[in-house]
């Protein structure tokens, strides 16, 4: 079920939620959070990822199912994904707007992350890499 627009995730500091309308007509909602570096669980994951700042990526296909929950964090040079299983299961055509609705929530967090506002994305290539630079 989506979270209200206001509502964080435990362990969050941010949380945003955008409804995106597919070429293929279909539906996704994006929910972005930023996670708050002093969550034990958050903490211990920033530092075993040598990440700068990490959050989750939730991909909802409609109201009542989740497509996909990934861990992203931001390291020196890239920023990652990284599913619970190993492998990310966003479908192409949402993966192919995940760097768009990034550089969104970037800019809209940018308060507390100033850090982040900067960061340049660019499309997941068709390889299979999880890495967006």
């Amino acid at each position: 079920m989506a979270r209200r627009q206001d509502e964080c995730p435990p362990g969050s500091l941010a949380w945003r939620q955008y409804e995106v309308k597919l070429v293929s007509g279909r539906t996704v909602i994006f929910g972005f959070s930023l996670a708050d570096p002093n969550h034990k669980t958050m903490a211990e994951l920033k530092r075993r990822h040598h990440a700068t700042y990490l959050g989750l990526v939730v991909v909802l296909d409609d109201p009542e199912s989740m497509e996909e929950i990934v861990l992203w964090f931001r390291q020196a040079t890239a920023l990652t994904l990284m599913s619970q299983n190993g492998d990310v299961m966003i479908g192409e055509e949402a993966q192919a707007l995940l760097p768009r609705y990034f550089t969104v929530f970037f800019d809209e967090i940018k308060d507390i992350a100033p850090d982040l506002a900067g960061v340049l994305l660019a499309p997941v290539p068709r390889t299979g890499a999880k890495n967006l630079h």
